[in-house]
């Protein structure tokens, strides 16, 4: 809809309500005013840090979001990635695009598992992180003995090879008896539980559509890297099974997810 046309229709509006008298729509345009003529008179004088602009322009998605605030909703897209294998990752800072962070977990000891963690923060941060340029992690604190004697050490187990799981395709296979489906998403391997969190039917038979995986039984739809509902956001999402790529071959450790 044009300006002048939004103009023209919110006038009439207004004018309408007066005549008929309806005391809650006129009470609804008055707080409506209240919210938005002190914000945009502080728009206008350029103070758009005040917290009374920010909340205006917050509420219509132009308010630019602290570089924190972005890279931590990034990594919570991943982090239930990283604690299926038994570690977490936490935020130290955000310099000049370099993404600051602090793994801690069974994945220490594990290259190709780590290396497959890494990637996936990196893609992750890279899509929703428009100044992203690289991510450092940092050494876990605390005693090492401490951190070992605390871990559930994934179990890698064959799942099949890397070139059996195309990009864009889902893959059902059995791992020590246990249904996991792999997905490659961008280049990217994915593992989950085979089982829709509806009812627990197997997933294979859908459709991976860029990074969502889509339920071929009631069309609900799971992040692809982390497992999570996406349609039904507090829903739950898919068990994740930690995967790593050694020489062409992919691997599962069922035993921790």
């Amino acid at each position: 809809m044009e300006f002048d046309e939004a103009v023209a229709r919110l006038d009439a509006l207004v004018q309408t309500l007066e005549r008929e008298g309806d005391e809650r729509a006129l009470a609804l345009l008055q707080l409506i005013d209240a919210v938005h003529r002190p914000a945009l008179a502080l728009i206008a004088a350029g103070d758009l840090e005040h917290p009374v602009a920010h909340a205006l322009l917050a509420m219509y998605d132009l308010a630019p979001l602290d570089d924190d605030v972005l890279v931590e909703e990034a990594l919570d897209e991943v982090r239930p990635y990283i604690h299926s294998h038994g570690g977490d990752i936490e935020l130290l800072s955000v310099d000049d695009g370099v993404v600051h962070v602090r793994m801690s977990g069974s994945c220490d000891g594990c290259a190709a598992s780590a290396l497959t963690l890494r990637r996936g923060i990196e893609t992750t941060l890279r899509d929703r992180y428009p100044a992203f340029r690289e991510v450092v992690a940092h050494e876990p604190e605390g005693s090492p003995l401490l951190q070992i004697e605390n871990l559930r050490r994934p179990l890698f187990v064959d799942a099949g090879r890397v070139d059996e799981v195309a990009p864009g395709a889902l893959r059902g296979v059995v791992v020590d008896g246990i249904p996991v489906l792999l997905a490659n998403a961008g280049g990217e391997i994915y593992g989950f539980r085979n089982a829709c969190a509806i009812d627990g039917k197997a997933l294979d038979g859908g459709r991976l559509a860029d990074t969502v995986i889509v339920c071929p039984w009631h069309n609900c739809a799971y992040d692809a890297r982390s497992g999570k509902r996406l349609d039904e956001p507090g829903e739950p999402g898919l068990a994740v099974v930690p995967v790593a790529l050694r020489d062409g071959v992919v691997q599962t450790a069922v035993n921790v997810a």
